[in-house]
């Protein structure tokens, strides 16, 4: 099971559009790349409610539900247009999804990133095609770091969680691993805003998508 966003593609930038998008909408500054970057990881709702916000540590409840709103129809119509990832894939990725796929493994991604993107996201650069299944967010109720979207993405591929991995570069991508009790491959690249991935529990830190393939092959 693979995050998404920092973890198979660079998608910031887009993100950043739409949000921005957003913002200019309300009437409101614009945010730097830097910012949003650190926004990132916990769905489209909360990176709009952080960006309006202005800081990343907030609930839902500190910003107006009208603006709110109205900054997700103008983020999801803007991020539509222009989601498509194509030229911002991590080096190593589609190589090490193309050999797992040929040892038999079944792959899926689990993303908090509203479900109706990771089709337009992934589809024009070829990369949807290694997935089995995959999973966003408003599918079920809960979002990762919650174990649930990972028993619900093994149970779908009739897969037991035991013989499940979880690959990403958040906070939330290992600790959905250690909820599970399933090893997490932490990626030192992506949005993961300086982590300590060891005190976090994860089995591997890798600084290349590339070295998974050797991880699965001799996990020892």
């Amino acid at each position: 099971m693979f995050d998404l966003d920092g973890t198979l593609a660079d998608t910031a930038f887009q993100l950043g559009i739409a949000v921005n998008a957003a913002l200019r909408d309300l009437g409101k500054k614009e945010i730097s790349m830097d910012a949003l970057r650190s926004y990132i990881g916990n769905g489209a709702t909360m990176l709009l409610a952080r960006a309006l916000a202005g800081r990343r540590d907030i609930s839902l409840t500190d910003v107006d539900d009208n603006e709110l709103s109205r900054a997700r129809s103008v983020f999801n119509d803007t991020y539509l247009s222009c989601c498509d990832c194509s030229s911002r894939i991590y080096p190593g990725v589609a190589d090490t999804l193309s050999e797992l796929k040929k040892l038999g493994i079944r792959l899926a991604v689990v993303t908090n990133k509203p479900h109706r993107f990771i089709e337009p996201v992934l589809e024009p650069s070829g990369l949807l095609d290694y997935f089995d299944f995959w999973l966003g967010s408003e599918v079920i109720s809960e979002k990762k770091p919650d174990k649930a979207p990972l028993l619900y993405t093994a149970s779908r591929l009739g897969i037991s969680i035991d013989d499940s991995w979880m690959v990403g570069d958040s906070v939330n991508d290992i600790l959905a691993a250690v909820n599970a009790g399933i090893p997490g491959i932490a990626l030192t690249f992506g949005y993961n805003q300086g982590v300590d991935f060891q005190k976090l529990g994860a089995y591997r830190i890798i600084d290349d998508f590339r070295e998974i393939l050797a991880i699965i092959k001799d996990p020892d």
